[in-house]
């Protein structure tokens, strides 16, 4: 290896002596290996300011509150420091395995240093409300990429940890600041819509979201979020969703013979359902002209618009699906025009939207295929390099239970030789949309991967291929909620 000697200052009373020294090979590594630690922090500060931030986000500018509390914060909150350290190290690892404990070691810290945060103290003393901000951010990333070091890690004890900061922030939070206060409880609200689907409510420990009262100011602009974009209302839709799916599907799955008790709790939940089917067909996106446009020319307020379509007909493809009676009280043959028209009371009450028929099984599957693949074509009219794609995989996963092939088609080549009718041996029109669109998701979610190189992005690809394979073997009835469950899969989504 060259280098330069290197040059040792004696100074002592009589005169100032400069000795040449070449250094040992040894010495060559070791003051490489500094440099590189000297330098490491200040690149991994760089590298999330640069790339971190908009991969997270679905949309990165100058007015993004994120960003803004992290550029006022970092060097001043240590807890926030390493949370950034943590995070841009954890994205690097896949090419440079040397900074995965970087990003465990650096994750570790953060935690203790909010962990080890002094209780309220008298204001005198107290934390200023801008480093509880800070740290109240730090927590909700630190939650958040918990899964990007550990998939399975939801880190539910970081959310309530994180509602109760927020309560303490919030308390002490002066009308001039909605602007950070709504941000952060936008926040609590998206993780919430990811941890419902995958935990019992009771790991989300007080949370409760606050819907709006009345009808909004219409002179009032509104302020897209870095991480919902402007689908405030339906990520909390979305989340009840969850929650009532989860602990339904939770009940039933330890139900051998049935009881009137397991009947009262599926009418509960049926009322439920019905509820949030009617308050996701009656949503409305907010008009674009109202809302703020942040200025990111990849991140156009359409894409945001679109994400918010597809996740309400993804809410409503979770309720059609867990809870078929709603269903069968709206069924219609497919049409897309007609599809979240509102079921009048009186139709809902006397069989729907095409009089008295009840669908059969095969009638439904084919009908959540053809949702499903309405949602994909919304995806599809997004470009890929929208910053919207870090919100598509909860999309993609919630719909990959849908995409099913007729079993007669996927038979293997011995069989397709023996002696069998022309019949089964056609290929129907909807079996190659259906593999079109998986490959689709495929796809994107590959290039995601690429993007975003974390682990938690091969496991939700797992959990899709899984959620295919039952398909394809037949299997009846498969929701990928369960398959998470049973195969351990479930992991961060957004």
């Amino acid at each position: 290896m060259n280098g330069s000697p290197s040059i040792i200052v004696q100074d002592n009373s009589t005169r100032s002596q400069v000795e040449v020294v070449q250094p040992r090979p040894s010495q060559y590594v070791l003051h490489s290996s500094l440099c590189e630690l000297s330098h490491l922090p200040t690149s991994l500060s760089e590298y999330f300011f640069r790339e971190v931030i908009t991969l997270y986000c679905t949309w990165d500018s100058k007015t993004n509150v994120m960003r803004n509390i992290v550029e006022t914060m970092w060097q001043s909150s240590g807890a926030l420091y390493h949370t950034i350290q943590s995070m841009a190290a954890a994205c690097l690892s896949e090419d440079f395995p040397h900074l995965l404990p970087v990003a465990r070691r650096e994750h570790g810290n953060a935690l203790r240093l909010i962990r080890d945060r002094p209780p309220a103290l008298p204001s005198s003393t107290s934390m200023t409300t801008t480093h509880k901000r800070a740290m109240l951010l730090s927590s909700t990333l630190l939650g958040h990429t918990s899964s990007w070091l550990s998939p399975q890690n939801l880190a539910t004890d970081m959310f309530r940890a994180s509602c109760s900061m927020l309560k303490d922030v919030s308390a002490e939070t002066s009308s001039d600041a909605d602007a950070v206060l709504s941000f952060f409880s936008d926040t609590m609200d998206y993780w919430a819509m990811l941890l419902a689907y995958l935990t019992d409510s009771n790991q989300l420990g007080d949370y409760h979201h606050t819907n709006s009262i009345g009808p909004t100011d219409p002179s009032k602009s509104i302020e897209p979020h870095p991480y919902s974009g402007i689908s405030h209302a339906t990520v909390r839709l979305l989340t009840d969703t969850g929650i009532l799916i989860f602990q339904y599907r939770k009940h039933m799955a330890t139900v051998k013979f049935l009881t009137e008790t397991d009947l009262d709790v599926f009418r509960a939940a049926l009322r439920s359902a019905r509820k949030l089917e009617r308050a996701l067909l009656a949503h409305r996106p907010p008009d674009l002209s109202r809302v703020t446009d942040p200025g990111d020319p990849k991140t156009p307020l359409r894409h945001l618009e679109l994400i918010d379509e597809a996740y309400r007909c993804t809410g409503l493809l979770q309720l059609y699906r867990v809870f078929p009676d709603l269903l069968n009280e709206r069924y219609a043959p497919w049409d897309r025009e007609r599809l979240l028209r509102p079921v009048p009371i009186s139709e809902a009450m006397t069989g729907g939207l095409d009089g008295n028929k009840v669908p059969s099984a095969r009638e439904r599957r084919t009908w959540l295929t053809k949702l499903a693949m309405y949602i994909l074509g919304i995806l599809r009219d997004i470009p890929f390099e929208s910053r919207t794609r870090s919100a598509q995989p909860f999309i993609m996963v919630a719909i990959s239970s849908e995409l099913r092939r007729e079993p007669q088609h996927l038979r293997q080549p011995d069989d397709a030789c023996s002696d069998v009718g022309p019949d089964v041996l056609d290929i129907d029109p909807a079996s190659i949309e259906v593999a079109r669109a998986r490959k689709f998701v495929r796809s994107r979610l590959a290039a995601y991967t690429h993007i975003l190189p974390l682990r938690k992005s091969r496991v939700i690809a797992e959990l899709i291929d899984h959620t295919w394979a039952a398909l394809d073997a037949g299997e009846e009835d498969v929701y990928w909620l369960d398959v998470a469950r049973e195969k351990n899969l479930g992991t961060m989504m957004g």
